[in-house]
């Protein structure tokens, strides 16, 4: 059992990695030191803002983070039956501020988040899929 569950976690590691790398292809203006991070419910958090804001997530319903956040960019069935939800923070000339990405199981929980940017923050009203 604890196998799978490994298993598991590491194919939606691999998923949530895999679009995050498709939403960073956007083009930034000057280098900036890129911020990343993730979690589950047994992952400790480092940046404690934003990492408290998202471990607030874990073990709740997707369609309570949608209904707080937002329509995600973009969202994907994984095979387990989950689904991963992609935010994107942009600036005000398009450049990408921030990344988020929460995979949930089966039963629509949040299980877990990873992030990337350089200036990720919890949302306001119009930070997330527009420019701002």
């Amino acid at each position: 059992m604890q196998g799978m569950v490994q298993c598991r976690l590491v194919r939606l590691t691999l998923v949530a990695a895999g679009l995050l790398a498709l939403g960073a292809c956007g083009g930034r203006s000057r280098p900036a030191p890129v911020v990343e991070g993730s979690g589950s419910s047994t992952a400790p958090a480092t940046n404690a803002v934003y990492e408290r804001a998202l471990n607030h997530w874990i073990d709740h319903p997707e369609e309570d983070l949608v209904a707080d956040w937002g329509v995600p960019e973009r969202a994907q069935r994984l095979t387990d039956g989950g689904q991963a939800l992609e935010y994107r923070r942009l600036g005000s000339a398009g450049q990408m501020l921030c990344t988020t990405l929460f995979t949930s199981d089966i039963y629509g929980m949040v299980r877990t988040w990873t992030y990337r940017g350089i200036d990720c923050r919890a949302p306001r009203l119009g930070d997330y899929g527009h420019s701002g």
